[in-house]
């Protein structure tokens, strides 16, 4: 670990009434008698040594340690301290800090005159009148609680808050603590406080089959082996919702139009009765926490409910028929939006736990298997599928707690996982939402993605990125509110856990990442494909990372990462500039494990690669393809919200695409250049039937920028597959440009259309 040492002066900071000071090395002998000097010098107060009681005086392992407290009239005051360490060998001040208050101090006098008024003394304090008497308020003070009232021993001290006279009462009972603070001055309660006793995090392990990485190559469909590995952090108890656990939300209404993410929270949103998903899910995490324990055991039959996973299935899996388990409901939700008298409403709805475990054999006997058809219900019912996600998002967040993912609620907090969404129009998908990672069911052509790890991992990526920057982050870069940034950096995530696991290995479809690329900023038009400009990048900036510090590199550079992420935390238009700024400036302050500027040539070095300069001149390199309604970009026609969709009496919908390229001020695409149309192999395609797919991709030459290119689309009413709930089929040509030789393209375009032969001519 590397730490930076700071040196400075005398530190000294003014509070309300308070007087705080630091002393650092070698600037003043280790005594209380200097120390006072110095603090009314400061203060233009009158201190003296017996102003203070010595609390303690040890020998530590590498300093004596001694304690002072302020006091008036013998009875401490609240919150001061002078705490010295010195070197136990020469007796030279190591460090010192200073809490005094000045406002006791100042009125000493004011302070005698009311404790004399009161008739107090020692042992007046310790008489068995008074406490009699604390002890009836403190009794009348307990009953009032309504889940922990029954005293079983206490304990006070008295001590001045400001200028009153207060007994602080700490009450041990039944569950937890109570903190009553009585005023002896004024003879009743001026605070309390409640705290339950931290629970020991009671969690076990278990051995299970899973996939390390996943069960099938995408681009090859090779099998991969899976092995035993620990399941951890298992919760033994988990909340008891009973049958309907969200009940008390049945008759609460969630309507659109009271909807506000940045007011719910408020005092504003309270009385306005504002709500969104954040202060939504706050209120059933406190139902949840009323919900009585029970025990997560073999003989009950155990739920994957842990630390950082819990797994829950679909609401939509009761359409199913033949599940050989009882769906129970979990505590868990998602929200449902309906469309109600032409409004739209939000319900919190539950899911059902997953297939139940009665034995460890039982468990190592879930057995993967690959269906042909992937079967949901087979699947459902041997319950792997649970196992792997669970594990998968178990790795995730103890991989990141190691490298440097430890804010407080942020980094422990569970995801909460919901498997075999049925939504025809979800297939073959896995998405991030609220605190929830979410599957859906497949065909037969695609891999199952609850089984894959890099997939998991980068839907969590989405949700570590909500955490850590913040649920008001804008993107410049989209007006939609989601731009590039998220995808790329949700792949890079995936990326930093598979070389934690990894630590550098080889293994099979390792470079088919899609993070794995040559794709440059500006040269796209989606937010995948955007991503893969940052993600590029940043996978980039860490091989060299790695390459340079090895696996310290890869932590190092997390930490970095993780930090720029809160250092942009709810921007309002982050871009990739400010992104990059921000990493550079994270880089600039170090931390207490990374050298200051440690990575600075690396970033700076990855982004000249990817048509990236921070100059408001530069020129960058472009891809424009323009059609019958205008240039092709993110929001227009043709793009993946706007899909055309069309009809033709002759059953051929035909586009005539031009497409023109400039290599800007990076002379980042060289000519000849290669362009080539894709049908088949991109995300989600296979849906329409193009003419000359069967010769997939096509593939044109520009020579020069002066040349346009025409490309002639073609593309039948018949859909070979539908894929929306409306009947329909979307898809979309894929228009990729190369550099010559480049395996792997740096520009590329989506063209989409929505057909559906049905409802042509209604």
């Amino acid at each position: 670990m590397k730490i930076g040492l700071l040196l400075f002066p005398f530190f000294v900071l003014q509070l309300a009434h308070a007087y705080e000071a630091k002393v650092l090395k070698g600037q003043m002998p280790p005594s209380l008698e200097a120390l006072i000097t110095k603090a009314n010098q400061e203060t233009q107060l009158n201190f003296k040594n017996s102003d203070f009681y010595l609390i303690e005086d040890r020998m530590l392992a590498t300093s004596r340690f001694q304690m002072f407290v302020q006091q008036s009239q013998e009875i401490p005051v609240a919150g001061t301290a002078i705490r010295i360490w010195s070197d136990k060998e020469n007796q030279n001040l190591i460090l010192a800090e200073m809490h005094l208050n000045e406002e006791s101090k100042s009125n000493e006098s004011l302070l005698a005159s009311r404790y004399a008024k009161a008739r107090f003394s020692p042992r007046a304090l310790k008489s068995k009148q008074l406490s009699a008497a604390i002890a009836k308020i403190v009794e009348s003070t307990v009953a009032s609680h309504d889940t922990d009232a029954r005293i079983l021993g206490l304990k006070f001290t008295d001590q001045w808050v400001g200028s009153d006279l207060v007994r602080k009462v700490e009450v041990r009972a039944r569950r937890g603590v109570h903190h009553i603070s009585i005023s002896l001055l004024k003879n009743k309660v001026v605070e309390k406080s409640y705290t339950e006793f931290p629970q020991v995090e009671k969690f076990q392990t278990l051995k299970a089959n899973v996939f390390p990485i996943y069960e099938e190559v995408e681009s090859t469909g090779e099998k991969l082996p899976f092995e035993v590995k620990d399941l951890k952090f298992i919760s033994t108890n988990i909340p008891d919702g009973g049958e309907n656990p969200l009940s008390v939300f049945e008759n609460q209404k969630f309507p659109e139009n009271r909807y506000h993410p940045l007011l719910a929270q408020t005092a504003l949103g309270e009385m306005y009765g504002l709500w969104s998903e954040a202060s939504l899910r706050q209120k059933i995490d406190e139902l949840i926490g009323l919900f009585p324990l029970k025990t997560n055991d073999f003989e009950n039959g155990m739920l994957l409910q842990g630390k950082y996973a819990t797994i829950n299935l679909h609401p939509g899996v009761k359409e199913f028929k033949d599940i050989n388990f009882s769906l129970k409901p979990s505590v868990n939700h998602l929200l449902n939006w309906q469309q109600l008298n032409g409004e739209y409403e939000a319900k919190p709805i539950t899911g059902f736990y997953g297939k139940d475990i009665h034995s460890h054999e039982e468990l190592v006997n879930r057995v993967p298997m690959r269906l042909p058809d992937h079967d949901p219900v087979a699947y459902i019912n041997s319950g792997f599928d649970e196992v792997q996600v669970y594990y998968g998002v178990t790795v995730l967040m103890d991989a990141l707690s190691e490298m440097g993912f430890e804010d407080p609620e942020l980094s422990v907090k569970p995801f909460h996982a919901f498997l075999f969404d049925p939504d025809i129009g979800m297939k073959d998908n896995a998405y991030y939402y609220d605190n929830t990672i979410n599957f859906t069911t497949y065909n037969s052509n695609q891999p199952n993605l609850a089984r894959d790890n890099p997939t998991i991992w980068h839907e969590l990526g989405h949700g570590v990125m909500d955490r850590l920057m913040g649920a008001h982050l804008g993107f410049a870069d989209s007006k939609g509110g989601y731009g590039g940034l998220s995808e790329g950096m949700a792949d890079f995530l995936a990326k930093i856990i598979v070389e934690h696991q990894t630590n550098g290995s080889d293994f099979s479809g390792k470079n088919d990442f899609r993070i794995v690329n040559n794709t440059g900023f500006y040269l796209t038009n989606e937010f995948h494909d955007e991503g893969e400009s940052y993600g590029g990048a940043m996978n980039d900036m860490l091989d060299e990372a790695i390459k340079n510090f090895g696996r310290e590199g890869l932590f190092d550079f997390t930490d970095l990462t993780l930090e720029a992420m809160r250092l942009t935390r709810n921007h309002p238009a982050l871009s990739a500039r400010l992104w990059f700024e921000h990493m550079l400036y994270a880089d600039e302050l170090g931390s207490e494990v990374r050298e200051p500027e440690q990575f600075k040539n690396i970033i700076l070095s990855a982004l000249e690669k990817r048509n990236f300069s921070f100059e408001s001149s530069f020129r960058p390199a472009s891809l424009k393809i323009s059609f019958e309604q205008g240039e092709l970009t993110n929001e227009s026609p043709g793009s993946r919200e706007r899909p055309l969709a069309e009809c033709s009496p002759d059953g051929m919908i035909s586009h005539q695409l031009k497409v023109s390229l400039t290599s800007g001020d990076s002379d980042f695409i060289k000519y000849p250049a290669i362009v080539k149309v894709e049908f088949k192999k991109g995300a989600l395609q296979g849906a329409i039937r193009w003419e000359g797919e069967e010769n997939n991709p096509l593939v044109y030459v520009v020579n020069s920028e002066d040349q346009l290119l025409n490309i002639n689309l073609k593309a039948s009413m018949e859909c070979e597959t539908v894929n929306q709930p409306d009947g329909s089929c979307k898809d979309y040509a894929y228009i990729q440009v190369y550099n010559s030789g480049a395996l792997k393209p740096l520009a590329k375009k989506r063209f989409y259309l929505k057909l559906n032969k049905l409802s042509c001519g209604r």
